[in-house]
């Protein structure tokens, strides 16, 4: 394999982010304090909510905002099939069972017809998922979770600063769950928070993510009124967090800029189908996706040039701990063998861009 020249993804982290990581640590305080605080608000109103809530991963944030809402053990989950498993397991950790639906082939979000087919007498909760920053359908959804009383828990890993129909994604549903790996937007290497409009979902947030406590404590003499854990997002993560955030908008017009670029250079290539152009007022695209008529052919040829990409997730369905018959999953199932995510970093220039698309422009029409 040749070394890798353009990268598929990855974090761009500074000088910004020294800094205000080294104020952190000469503040002495480094645990979860007054600059989670700051960093929460600033996600809280980007998205347009009430509340965010801080911690560990986003995998952690959707397992306490299922809690928060009153979903345990023996409670049926929806889970839409094509998506990171880390979505299902979330669901699990916290004793729920899942039960997958397939997606719908234009957007990859979940199906809303075969979900609401899905609902039996356990079903308590809906987990859609906003592939790619895509929405999921939150008008039919929340219609939905309103007339057979179910609650709405949005994935939107990987969705922060997407809109749906001009609303922020992660504005939906009783709560949603953003990431911070590395491989999102807004990075602080790991982490995630849970928005939310509601007042007793925050404050239950806040005792789950700390051992029971509402409003922090000394570690000392506190009264733990309520059971909860430690799952606290620190000072220092949020310092790198903020200063990601000063360059959001940049980063977000350059995901546009690049999807143009693709689109322009991909156009009647054979074997390459764009997934339709975003149609929801204000959406964008963490990555830019393409699905490939052989999608193995064209990563090899990529990677024989340096150049990363990532080909789209497994079904669930297909994962061992959640095996199911594959018959119920065709659209998961066809849009997971052809999806492509190509070289999409914040630093994509044109000129890599062209050559991305050289190599699988020549690839599809050689054979």
């Amino acid at each position: 394999m040749s070394e890798i020249i353009i990268p598929w993804f990855g974090p761009e982290l500074g000088t910004p982010e020294r800094d205000r990581v080294a104020a952190v640590i000469a503040s002495n305080y480094i645990n979860d304090g007054s600059v989670t605080r700051e960093f929460e608000q600033h996600i809280a109103e980007l998205v347009g909510c009430r509340y965010c809530v801080a911690v560990t991963s986003g995998t952690v944030a959707i397992s306490l905002a299922l809690l928060a809402l009153g979903i345990g053990p023996g409670d049926e989950v929806l889970v839409p099939d094509l998506t990171f498993v880390a979505t299902a397991n979330a669901a699990r950790m916290i004793g729920a069972k899942v039960k997958l639906v397939d997606v719908e082939p234009r957007r990859f979000t979940i199906d809303v017809d075969k979900a609401a087919a899905a609902i039996g007498p356990d079903t308590r909760a809906i987990i859609p998922v906003d592939v790619n920053g895509r929405g999921a359908d939150y008008d039919a959804l929340c219609a939905l979770g309103q007339a057979k009383h179910l609650r709405i828990v949005c994935d939107a890993a990987e969705g922060l600063g997407s809109k749906y129909r001009g609303r922020a994604i992660g504005s939906f549903g009783d709560a949603a769950c953003f990431s911070f790996s590395a491989s999102k937007t807004v990075t602080s290497g790991q982490g995630g928070i849970v928005a939310t409009n509601s007042e007793s979902v925050y404050f239950r947030l806040r005792e789950l993510k700390d051992q029971g406590r509402r409003h922090g404590g000394s570690g000392g003499d506190d009264l733990h009124p309520m059971m909860g854990f430690n799952f606290k997002y620190t000072n220092i993560q949020a310092a790198i967090g903020l200063a990601q955030l000063d360059r959001f908008e940049q980063r977000i017009a350059h995901f546009a800029e690049r999807d143009s670029w693709y689109r322009e250079l991909l156009s009647n290539c054979p074997g390459i189908t764009f997934p339709p152009q975003p149609n929801w007022e204000g959406e964008v695209l963490q990555w830019t996706d393409v699905m490939c008529s052989d999608r193995p052919l064209v990563q090899r040829a990529l990677r024989e040039a340096g150049i990363d990409a990532r080909a789209f997730w497994f079904p669930v369905h297909r994962q061992e701990p959640y095996k199911a018959e594959d018959s119920e999953f065709p659209n998961s199932i066809e849009i997971s063998q052809r999806g492509l995510w190509l070289p999409s970093s914040f630093s994509l220039t044109r000129s890599e861009a062209e050559r991305v698309s050289q190599v699988v422009r020549r690839t599809l029409e050689t054979g």
